[in-house]
Parts: structure tokens; C-alpha cells; sequence
């Protein structure tokens, strides 16, 4: 079986890598493609594998943008950890999905399930295909926080999720600074809220900070390959991120 990988998440994709060799030492993975552009280039360019594994949100937008731009005639098991809705879709749809972290039997749930399926030509038709595709991303798009309810003595005020440039763990608290550097408790945890913000417009430089792309001021070289995020407002301790997310910020800030 020959198969891609489209994931920007380099531990991600070495984890997928692993567990596919121990599953299967005969899967042969053609290609690991990090960004839309580069996938749609290899697809335009290659005969198609037989199956792919596309993660949802990538550096420059979502895997749903290289079906748009170019014939995908493959079957994909999209890896996500969003959205029980669109998991619904895929499921009622027969369009296989794995739930990031990924495990070594649902993987190869998904595999034996693909054989399966290939081998009494069950797959989806192009049309159905598409109309998923497109309730999905809807789906997820109109899932992003645009507003948060900050509490106050005699009640709540609502903030934009553009208002803010950063976000910030410290002591195990949550805090939200907005560009007018009004500080707010945010009643949820980094993680979550990683989750429900718009990769668009921010980015998760490491375990302690979220940023917003216009409050990106400056971008400074550090030690062992790291950057080094300057904001305005400044925030209260260095935004360091890390080698091995730094080629993935940089290509984040310039789309």
C-alpha cells in the first residue's frame, strides 16, 4: 500500500511514521507534506497513492483547500482533534477519521477498514464527497471563539477574540491581554482555547503563550535555532519558540 502523510506538526507526522511501520513494514509513504501548496503540488505531480492521511488545519489553511485546488482521486482518512460535529459527518459519510493523539489500534482500525471498503468499491462518490467537505468546513469555521464574556462585579462584558493579543499561562491561571493592555481572567484552560481561536490569527508559540499575529512586532534569533516573539503590548515574560516550531511560525506569519 502507498500512502502520504500531509502534516505540519513534525512530531506528529514521525508518531504516524512509527506506528505505520509497526502496523504494516509493506505501507510505503510516498510523500510527507507539511503546507496545502506543497500537497497540492505533489498531487498534481504524482500518480495518486492509495490512500492518504490529511491533517485538518495546516501552516497555510486547511486540508479541505487542497480539494478545492486540485483533483484529490485518492481515499483520505483526515486526522483531527476537532469538532465532534464534523467527526459525525465523517462517520455517517463513510469517510474514516482518527482523533489526535493518535492510537496504534485505531490506526489500524482505519487501515483495515480502508481495505476493506477498496475492496468492494465503497468509497464515497465524488459528489457526496464534495457536499462533506463542504458542510465540515463550514462547520469548523463557524466554530471559532469570536467573543469572550469577561466577567465583571455586576455582571459580563463582551471582548472580540481580535481585541487580544496574547494569551498567557502563569501559576496555572489564565490571562488575555488585549492590544490596549487591559489584562482579563480567562476562565478556560490554554489548550481549549488553542483549540477554539482561529489558526489564522493566532499561533501557539509554546506551553505558556498564544499570540495574535498583529500583535507580532519583531521576531528575534535565540539559541539553538529558537525565536524569540517581541509584542506590543509586551508581554510579561519572553515568548521563546522552540527549533522544531520555529519554520512553522515563520511560515504562520507571513501568509
Amino acid at each position: 500500500m502507498n500512502v502520504i502523510i500531509v502534516e505540519d506538526e513534525p512530531g506528529a507526522t514521525r508518531n504516524m511514521l512509527a506506528l505505520l511501520g509497526e502496523i504494516d513494514p509493506s505501507i510505503m509513504v510516498l510523500a510527507t507534506l507539511e503546507r496545502v501548496v506543497d500537497a497540492v503540488a505533489w498531487i498534481e505531480s504524482h500518480p495518486p497513492p492509495d490512500l492518504g492521511f490529511f491533517d485538518i488545519r495546516l501552516a497555510d489553511g486547511t486540508s479541505f483547500e487542497i480539494f478545492r485546488k486540485c483533483t484529490v482521486a485518492f481515499p483520505v482518512v483526515f486526522t483531527t482533534a476537532y469538532n465532534e460535529y464534523a467527526l459525525q459527518a465523517f462517520k455517517v459519510n463513510s469517510i474514516d477519521y482518527l482523533l489526535k493523539p493518535i492510537k496504534q489500534q485505531e490506526l489500524a482500525f482505519a487501515i483495515e477498514k480502508y481495505r476493506k471498503l477498496a475492496g468492494h468499491g465503497l468509497f464515497p462518490s465524488d459528489a457526496s464527497f464534495a457536499a462533506v467537505l463542504q458542510h465540515i468546513g463550514a462547520t469548523l469555521g463557524s466554530s471559532y471563539k469570536r467573543t469572550f464574556l469577561i466577567e465583571k462585579s455586576d455582571g459580563f462584558v463582551p471582548v472580540p477574540a481580535g481585541d487580544f493579543a496574547y494569551f498567557y499561562i502563569r501559576n496555572g491561571l489564565v490571562r488575555g491581554v488585549t492590544r490596549r493592555t487591559i489584562s482579563h481572567a480567562i476562565h478556560e484552560k490554554l489548550d481549549s482555547l488553542e483549540e477554539r481561536l482561529s489558526p489564522d490569527d493566532f499561533f501557539r508559540a509554546n506551553r505558556q503563550y498564544i499570540v495574535a499575529r498583529p500583535a507580532v512586532t519583531a521576531v528575534n534569533t535565540y539559541f539553538s535555532g529558537r525565536l524569540i516573539i517581541k509584542t506590543e503590548p509586551a508581554a510579561p515574560g519572553q515568548i521563546i519558540v522552540s527549533r522544531a516550531r520555529a519554520g512553522l511560525f515563520k511560515r504562520w506569519l507571513e501568509r
